[in-house]
């Protein structure tokens, strides 16, 4: 194909007018980014996040697996996109006479044309299939629409049959042809950036930067003195949007509306009104302005919603920390505003009992004794067993203390417990209360230092998860490990020192409930399932499981109070659970115990069910 003179300078021209308006259009974004704060490293295990970019945005791990069949459409359209920047490359040289392919690929172009030919339809079909599922199935596509998401989606398909015309030898209209697959690319670039679609750009930038576990938060330094002769402004979490960190802003803009962040959330699937997507656009529609977080970002009624369980943050293909967010919110609320916070009892009993159920330390010592539980001995015990609030406290939990004492003593388990504990602080927190936070977990290190503990067993997995990932960040120098009491009980089983008869199932049906804690955060999914089908049941699992387990509504001291909610997160767990036709539910965490009690004829903590089957 021949091209004037007039042809390539007006293409010259074109592209530098499409740059131009690309670079003036991003210059505020990335000027919005850089505004924000400093909070962490996040260029650490460099290895680590290059892998991860790898697999979940070159292999759209999440995106598939998030939303198999709209996840794999999307998936053929990315990379039908990588694949076609060989053809674009070309394309805009042949006027110049460069033929890059042919030099690029020599005499494999032939193919690599044929099989790009066979990419093009597949991405049309996949494109129209997502347009489809966008603005024709409206009962599952995310709502309200973006309407510049259809645009983008009939310019890839104009983009993909232009291609495959182009590619007869006598078109009629070739040259015609030509010039409108140009000056579909050349509209890209600027539309990207005033669209949703900026995430292409974005997505690997926010995948890179993103913390290596879910809800990885750092400690304030609340060394006040320090802080009032420091120069540096003092910020006690997120109260204005001057506190918000660069990589929270670049989260707000790499938002790509998908709505799985919510369709996940606990709270916004019993219809209240926290919402995750929709404190994250208001968050990038607060970009360049100043306002506080609590009412401009999210309001106080859905900050209080939230319950912890990472649903969202864990879903999201684009790499945003939503969870940050919440906790930043809830600090300012705790340490700056000291208003709108939900859980105000829970902490004022734990500042005066270390405990949520206002009981004193005489409760626990009158169980330990009664039980018969020993008391850790410094470099004699080998598991230091961590009772926590409820089994401490709660005499509804007793039946699952004195299972787990039972089978620890049937194994021959060198274990103790410390003679007095505070609360792990976890549910304190996670309410913004950094303070109580920092203050328990200090006792509690101290604690673990006097007594030279190594090996941990923690039956309740939000002590496990602040033990393994939270209390570090306040010591670094602590050297012991954390493990839950499924993962222990699966041991001693495979060691032969806990033999089980499999006669529990006796004709029951039984299902299992993921915690939050032990799943979605810390990974542990095979050890409760291996140790219930030691004892001969087979789970009837429930449609939501594993990562994409449903909360139990326990989480942000939830199991602690009465929430007034037209429909609570409990209620829709329970009716899940009744529908599986159970009549025996397992838990591996204390207080879904609590919450969740009395859904099916038997609720029972793991350790309960092994007991039942102890030869």
């Amino acid at each position: 194909m021949s091209f004037a003179t007039w042809e390539r300078v007006l293409l010259l021209l074109l592209i530098a007018g499409t740059l131009t308006l690309f670079v003036k259009d991003l210059t505020p974004k990335i000027r919005h980014i850089l505004a924000g704060q400093p909070e962490r490293v996040r260029t650490d295990r460099l290895g680590e996040r290059i892998w991860r970019v790898i697999k979940e945005v070159i292999f759209q791990w999440r995106v598939v697996g998030g939303r198999p069949v709209a996840g794999l459409m999307h998936a053929v359209v990315f990379f039908g996109f990588i694949g076609f920047a060989f053809e674009t490359t070309d394309h805009f040289l042949e006027p110049f006479h460069l033929p890059f392919m042919a030099t690029v690929l020599g005499s494999y172009e032939p193919a690599f044309k044929v099989i790009l030919a066979i990419v093009a339809v597949v991405v049309a079909i996949a494109i129209a299939g997502l347009a489809f599922r966008r603005f024709v199935l409206v009962n599952i596509s995310p709502d309200p629409k973006s309407y510049s998401s259809g645009i983008v989606a009939a310019m890839i398909f104009l983009l993909m049959l232009t291609y495959i015309y182009g590619l007869q030898e006598q078109a009629a209209l070739a040259k015609a042809n030509w010039w409108v697959h140009s000056l579909l690319i050349i509209a890209f670039p600027p539309l990207i950036l005033r669209s949703k679609h900026f995430h292409i750009l974005m997505a690997p930038v926010d995948i890179f930067f993103r913390t290596h576990t879910l809800g990885e938060f750092l400690p304030l330094n609340l060394d006040m003195e320090a802080l009032e002769d420091s120069e540096e402004e003092i910020s006690l979490g997120l109260e204005t949007m001057s506190d918000v960190p660069w990589k929270m802003r670049m989260d707000f803009l790499t938002c790509v509306e998908c709505k799985r962040c919510t369709d996940q959330c606990p709270a916004a699937s019993c219809g209240q009104e926290l919402k995750p997507r929709e404190f994250i656009l208001a968050g990038r529609k607060m970009l360049g302005q100043e306002g506080s977080v609590i009412g401009s970002v999210i309001s106080e009624m859905a900050l209080g919603q939230c319950t912890s369980c990472g649903a969202c943050e864990n879903i999201c293909p684009v790499g945003i920390e939503h969870l940050q967010l919440l906790l930043g919110a809830k600090r300012a609320q705790a340490l700056s505003s000291g208003k709108g916070m939900v859980a105000t009892d829970f902490l004022q009993t734990i500042e005066k009992y270390e405990n949520p159920f206002a009981e004193r330390q005489q409760v626990r010592k009158k169980l330990i004794e009664e039980l018969g539980i020993p008391i850790y001995k410094k470099g004699e015990t080998e598991y230091l067993l961590w009772l926590g609030c409820v089994w401490s406290y709660n005499q509804d939990a007793r039946s699952s203390l004195e299972a787990m004492v039972r089978v620890l003593s049937a194994a021959g388990v060198s274990y103790g417990v410390l003679e007095s504990e505070s609360c792990s602080g976890h549910h304190s927190r996670r309410q913004g209360e950094e303070l109580q936070f920092q203050t328990l977990a200090g006792q509690n290190i101290e604690r673990f230092r006097e007594n030279a503990v190594t090996k941990i067993v923690a039956p309740c997995p939000h002590c496990l998860h602040t033990f393994r990932r939270e209390y570090p960040t306040l010591d670094g120098e602590l050297a012991y490990e954390t493990i839950h009491h499924s993962q222990l009980l699966i041991e001693l089983v495979q060691q032969g020192k806990l033999p089980l008869a499999q006669s529990a199932a006796n004709g029951k049906r039984l299902t299992f409930h993921d915690p939050c804690y032990l799943g979605r955060y810390e990974k542990v999914f095979e050890a409760p399932r291996d140790v219930i089908a030691r004892t001969g049941f087979t789970i009837a699992e429930l449609p939501r499981r594993r990562e994409r387990s449903f909360c139990c509504g326990g989480g942000n001291a939830g199991f602690m109070s009465q929430k007034e909610e037209e429909r609570r997160v409990d209620q829709e767990r329970k009716e899940e659970i009744q529908r599986s036709g159970a009549n025996v539910l397992v838990t591996a965490c204390p207080e879904c115990n609590m919450m969740l009690d009395a859904t099916v004829d038997e609720t029972k903590d793991l350790a309960e069910l092994v007991a039942d089957c102890l030869r």
